[in-house]
């Protein structure tokens, strides 16, 4: 098909056709991601009288990176919309509908590692800190903020699978995470994701008290009880957002670490919760988490098995010991070797079984 033949078509139209094919292919968040960036697109196009993909050449594509850097984005935003729009140009080259190489000419910024994992979360002392607070105030204590904090804490899961618990999954300290796409809750990886885990004593005291006292009785729209409930039914995943926005505030168990006086602070409202430079959302949270765990000496595969993830994505994007955190880690294996004593791994082993032996 040559360039005169071809369709062609509208930014929108382009912009659908890619989203429609591709959403077999696509688990999750993927979807929503690529729609985001693409809409980015859509603006830029818009403002720049660019209406149909004839009007894309190399220069009005490069200038696209122009208009990123003009939003005062995160670089780590900037880079994950510029790769996801090559991608969708490089498919449309693919289809014949434009020149083969246009997504090129968007030359995507180069991120050092820092930059590509996000460092916020939660950290272990403040999580004390707010657990601590909501188990001895009777205000909070079972209250949704604080069950949802709990069973964040201690397994690290993600939004969509808080989302897709029903009361039924939750069995005397044990909670099943399972795949049911068919009504309304699918997990990030499908039937992969699905599995048990078990809660330790307070935190499941907090979710059976909840249970009992503060969850609203009301069923979503295909019948099911959702084990964090809403007004509307089963929360969407923005809500459950908000929710642990609301949950991290640090003024409601302690004094305001920013010099604000709660009653009167803007931050505190759920909808506004989000702005206090203390709170988190839940990946921060499942962050700090699966640090901790990693921290207490859990292995790596369990950590990875209980909070639906890999050793790989774990090393890569969760686990983010400081200085002092790494060294205990390593501490009961090296601070006691020594060349005299120890050639090799028999020599450890031969030492471990004698200390044993003195116990």
């Amino acid at each position: 098909m040559s360039g005169t033949d071809r369709p062609d078509y509208s930014i929108y139209e382009a912009i659908e056709l890619y989203l429609r094919r591709k959403r077999p292919q696509w688990k999750g968040e993927t979807e929503r991601s690529y729609r985001k960036s693409l809409e980015t697109f859509q603006e830029y196009a818009a403002e720049n009288g660019i209406t149909s993909l004839e009007d894309l050449d190399r220069w009005t594509v490069g200038n696209f990176t122009d208009h990123l850097l003009a939003k005062d984005l995160a670089r780590a935003t900037i880079a994950s919309k510029q790769k996801n729009v090559r991608t969708w140009l490089k498919y449309l080259e693919g289809q014949g509908l434009l020149d083969l190489g246009l997504h090129l000419a968007i030359e995507t910024i180069r991120l050092d590692d820092k930059e590509e994992v996000s460092s916020q979360k939660l950290a272990p002392e403040a999580a004390r800190t707010l657990l601590t607070g909501y188990r001895d105030d009777p205000r909070y204590r079972g209250k949704r903020r604080h069950a949802i904090l709990e069973l964040l804490w201690h397994a690290g899961p993600r939004r969509s699978c808080i989302r897709a618990l029903d009361v039924e999954d939750y069995d005397d300290g044990e909670l099943t995470f399972r795949n049911r796409p068919e009504t309304g809750t699918r997990l990030k990886r499908g039937d992969d994701h699905e599995r048990k885990i078990v809660l330790s004593e307070k935190p499941r005291k907090a979710l059976e008290e909840y249970i009992a006292r503060s969850r609203i009785q009301i069923r979503d729209d295909e019948g099911r009880e959702p084990l964090f409930s809403s007004q509307a039914g089963r929360p969407t995943k923005q809500t459950i957002t908000s929710w642990v926005y609301e949950a991290t505030l640090p003024c409601a168990v302690v004094e305001c670490p920013h010099g604000r006086r709660r009653p009167s602070c803007s931050y505190v409202p759920r909808d506004q919760s989000s702005k206090c430079p203390s709170s988190r959302s839940p990946h921060p949270v499942r962050r700090g988490s699966i640090t901790w765990q990693r921290n207490l000496g859990i292995g790596i595969e369990k950590v990875a098995s209980r909070a639906a993830t890999t050793p790989d994505v774990i090393r890569r994007y969760y686990d983010q010991p400081d200085l002092d955190e790494a060294l205990d880690r390593r501490r009961a294996d090296t601070e006691s070797i020594d060349i005299e004593r120890h050639l090799d791994q028999e020599d450890l082993d031969a030492d471990e079984y004698s200390q044993n032996s003195d116990k």
